[in-house]
């Protein structure tokens, strides 16, 4: 499986005056080392639950044999499904099996398709996040990267029990 960031998040869950306050920043000299921190913050967050934050959109690719065991392709009786990595699934975008797009329905994070695709290259497109602006996060996530952001500041370890019920867990 291989897995492409096509387009990444227009924004960051955080500005830089929230970052500021939040660090208790009074002058103007870091500003432009900001945005740098929000997006490594961000992207820790991602890392750590297996989630997109913000709207994303991703290109994954498939090919067969897929492992019996595998946790992202599986047969479920006339049905292949296929779970998507990064979660929450907004909308799937095109699905095509060798440049030829082919039907198929969603149920939450995953992808159903006819069992006769199971040896077939499938190219899967798809946008995943809470949505396009920092209002659609959960608090706690939002919570989560500011305090990253102090973390990767004060050059501490980022320990962050509130990403645990947010983790996704692959089983083998």
């Amino acid at each position: 499986m291989k897995l492409i960031l096509k387009t990444p998040p227009l924004h960051e869950p955080l500005t830089g005056d929230e970052v500021k306050a939040y660090l208790k920043l009074s002058s103007d000299d870091e500003d432009s080392f900001l945005p740098f921190l929000i997006t490594a913050a961000r992207a820790h967050v991602e890392s750590v639950t297996g989630r997109s934050l913000l709207k994303q959109i991703w290109t994954m690719e498939i090919k067969p044999p897929y492992p019996p065991s595998s946790p992202l392709v599986r047969l479920k009786g006339p049905e292949l499904e296929i779970r998507l990595p990064k979660p929450p699934l907004i909308e799937v975008l095109t699905v095509e099996a060798g440049n030829k797009s082919i039907p198929f329905t969603t149920s939450e994070n995953s992808l159903k398709l006819s069992n006769n695709l199971w040896d077939q290259d499938l190219t899967i497109t798809y946008s995943a996040g809470y949505g396009d602006s920092a209002e659609s996060l959960p608090p706690d996530l939002k919570f989560a990267t500011l305090m990253a952001t102090r973390f990767f500041y004060d050059g501490d370890i980022t320990e962050l029990p509130l990403l645990h019920p947010y983790k996704v867990y692959r089983f083998i």
